[in-house]
């Protein structure tokens, strides 16, 4: 090992390391390279190489790029597959139940090419939780609606409600993340918080449209406006929840739009105000 390093005692521990992760990169793909791998041809610890890149295994990436020794544009993004596989595995099984060799075989990665754009279980899970954007679908649907109407569109209640729906009931067809926020509220109540958090977020500009057309006088104002919205929701969150027993829950025979159909004539009946009729 001396011999292919003969200037390792002139050579910071930091050039070591560049030095013997664009040597491996000749061997192998970077992204397959272990962080004991590499100390181990630099003849340093493991925490010698935190010492040099406490950014981790990314920040060494970063240098290599910049030195020349390898492409910025690598044959796949070999991080945003393994966070793909760990939201599956970990909605699936849960945090505590699920181990990286399930997540690296999930992911058709080696457990050394995982270990090395995450330091532990714990930071995959916070990076998929920090990634994770519950019920784009829906966001989408509320921006469409938001850019009609600020070009002069004219949309009407039911019109309005019925895109809204449909943004639910799409994002609750990608169950993973309603299952995984499930799961880590009694292992995980921080991470569950976090995820909470961004979905209550993403339904505040329902809330606000459903406030403002109360204020209008259209729709009774002793209803609370987030409990509309949570009853909407909460409708197609179920079919997630329960996947498994669809029969025994509710749209379970229903399309798509007779779901949306009936869900959105019902709770306009009961929201919007109605005048008493003339005697």
């Amino acid at each position: 090992m001396a011999e292919s390093h003969p200037d390792k005692g002139k050579n910071s521990g930091r050039e070591r390391l560049i030095q013997a992760a664009g040597s491996l990169t000749h061997q192998t793909l970077f992204d397959d390279i272990t962080i004991d791998e590499i100390v181990k041809e630099a003849e340093l610890s493991r925490p010698a190489f935190y010492y040099h890149f406490p950014g981790g295994k990314e920040e060494l990436r970063a240098e290599l790029v910049r030195a020349g020794l390898i492409s910025d544009t690598p044959m796949q993004d070999t991080r945003q597959v393994i966070m793909d596989a760990a939201l599956r595995v970990f909605a699936r099984s849960g945090a505590s139940g699920t181990t990286l060799d399930d997540i690296a075989t999930e992911a058709g990665v080696s457990r050394g090419a995982l270990c090395w754009h995450f330091h532990n279980k714990n930071d995959l899970l916070a990076a998929v939780i920090e990634q994770t954007t519950p019920f784009m679908a829906l966001r989408q649907a509320i921006e469409q609606i938001e850019q009609e109407l600020q070009s002069g569109a004219e949309l009407d209640d039911e019109t309005v409600l019925r895109r809204i729906a449909g943004g639910f009931y799409d994002s609750t067809a990608q169950s993973a993340i309603m299952r995984l926020t499930i799961l880590l509220i009694h292992t995980h109540p921080e991470a569950a918080h976090m995820l909470a958090d961004k979905i209550m977020k993403g339904r505040q500009s329902i809330t606000n449209y459903i406030k403002q057309r109360q204020e209008e006088g259209d729709f009774r104002q002793d209803i609370d406006a987030a409990l509309f919205v949570q009853i909407l929701a909460m409708s197609f969150i179920m079919r997630t929840l329960g996947q498994g027993l669809s029969d025994l829950l509710p749209f379970a025979h229903l399309s798509r739009e007779e779901a949306i159909d009936q869900l959105v004539s019902l709770l306009l009946y009961g929201i919007r105000f109605r005048r008493p009729e003339r005697s």
